[in-house]
């Protein structure tokens, strides 16, 4: 099954690691090397999972797969997979039975409606908009019932799929992951917030409120 394709094409170089699930191959990327690192970091993502379909590459950040190497053991990737794996299937299925859904829905809001103008031609536009308006609730309420079971899917899946690692490795090794995530991101992000307070100390006036005016146009187009 195919996940994050345009990702998995972006590999750039030979990868530090290659290993094998089930009948296929795993190529692991440092994340560091593309152009396009900065948008996963931004968001505290330092490691993408992807596939062809048939292959597996997995983009990681260099300075946190060696935090947290125990992390990446072969057993702790097949887990990891078979949980990925699982809900792209999920999401799948659920995208298509909303599909089937949607078309259902709205063939019966439009042969009603057409039955209902033939019935009461002068109430024609009435009807026409009234049955839009159920279309859209329809729609509404079923994108949302997906939605939900998906959460709900991937919370529950993502238990099992953390509780299994655990198992598997061990309380020490375990908790040693989980330190050793907490202790990389509070070091990477103190060292960006430094950076980030050099570059404002050498800015003029003039290129500060210049900055300062584009994030402010940035975070209103996010409201929008």
């Amino acid at each position: 099954m195919k996940m994050l394709p345009k990702d998995y094409a972006k590999a750039v170089g030979t990868p530090f690691r290659v290993e094998k699930y089930n009948d296929a191959t795993l190529e692991m990327y440092y994340l560091n090397d593309r152009n396009d690192f900065h948008k996963f970091a931004s968001r505290g993502r330092f490691s993408v999972w992807t596939s062809d379909g048939i292959n597996y590459r997995l983009f990681v950040e260099k300075g946190y797969y060696e935090a947290v190497t125990d992390l990446y053991t072969n057993e702790v990737n097949t887990i990891w997979l078979d949980f990925t794996n699982t809900i792209y299937a999920q999401q799948r299925k659920m995208s298509r039975m909303y599909m089937m859904v949607s078309m259902i829905v709205l063939l019966v809001v439009l042969g009603a409606s057409i039955g209902l103008q033939q019935i009461i031609p002068e109430q024609a536009d009435n009807v026409f908009l009234s049955a839009m308006v159920v279309l859209f609730i329809g729609l509404f309420v079923s994108s949302n019932r997906q939605q939900k079971k998906l959460r709900t899917l991937v919370s529950d899946e993502n238990k099992k799929a953390t509780q299994l690692i655990k198992d598997t490795l061990g309380e020490t090794r375990f908790q040693g992951i989980l330190e050793g995530q907490e202790k990389y991101y509070e070091a990477y992000y103190k060292s960006d917030d430094e950076v980030t307070e050099e570059a404002s100390e050498e800015e003029t006036p003039a290129q500060l409120e210049d900055s300062e005016t584009e994030n402010n146009s940035e975070e209103n187009n996010n409201k929008e």
